[in-house]
C-alpha cells in the first residue's frame, strides 16, 4: 500500500531570504566569470529561478535540521547532507519534481515549492516529498515537457513521491 504524502511547511525569515539573495548573486557572477552557459536548452529567468532554488535548499535544511553549506560551483554534489538534491518549483509553470538522466543515481531528490505571501510579506516553502534517484529514473517518467527542443528529463508527479513523515537524513 502506497504511503500518502503529508507536505511539511516552512516559513523563511527575512535573514534567510537575505542569505539566499547574496548566494544567488555569488553563484550568478561566478557563472558569468567562468563563461558558463545555461544547460539543457534552458531559456528562463536566471536570477529568479536560482533565487527560488536557493530558498528551497535553505527551507529543506531548516526543516531537517541539517547544515546548509552555502556552496558555490559544486554542481552535482549534494545540496544538503551527503546525498540530498533539492528541486524547487514556484518560479515557473512546472510543479513536478525533475531529475535529469545524468543526475547521480545514489542521491535522493526532494520537491520543495516556494510561495510568496503578501501579508505579511514572507516566503513559505512546502516540502512535498522525495524519491530515490534510481526510482526516479523509471522510463514511465521520461518527458519532453511538451518541448522537443530540450532534452528529455524524468518528471515525477507529487503523487509518486515518498512522504515527508519519514526522510532518511
Amino acid at each position: 500500500m502506497k504511503e500518502h504524502s503529508h507536505p511539511s511547511d516552512v516559513t523563511l525569515t527575512w535573514y534567510e531570504v537575505s542569505v539566499a539573495i547574496h548566494l544567488v548573486g555569488l553563484r550568478h557572477t561566478e557563472s558569468l566569470r567562468k563563461g558558463m552557459e545555461d544547460k539543457h536548452g534552458y531559456k528562463g529567468r536566471d536570477l529568479q529561478d536560482n533565487f527560488y532554488g536557493m530558498l528551497g535548499e535553505i527551507a529543506f535544511a531548516k526543516a531537517t535540521g541539517k547544515y546548509f553549506p552555502m556552496s558555490v560551483n559544486t554542481f552535482k554534489d549534494a545540496d544538503i547532507g551527503i546525498n540530498w538534491q533539492v528541486r524547487t518549483v514556484g518560479s515557473n509553470n512546472n510543479r513536478d519534481l525533475i531529475v535529469r538522466p545524468n543526475d547521480p543515481d545514489k542521491h535522493k531528490y526532494v520537491l520543495v515549492e516556494i510561495h510568496k505571501t503578501m501579508h505579511p510579506c514572507l516566503y513559505k516553502a512546502t516540502i512535498h516529498g522525495w524519491i530515490e534517484g534510481t526510482q526516479a529514473k523509471d522510463k514511465k517518467y521520461l518527458s519532453y515537457f511538451g518541448n522537443p527542443d530540450r532534452p528529455p528529463a524524468y518528471r515525477i508527479p507529487k503523487k509518486d513521491l515518498r512522504p515527508t513523515t519519514w526522510m532518511p537524513i
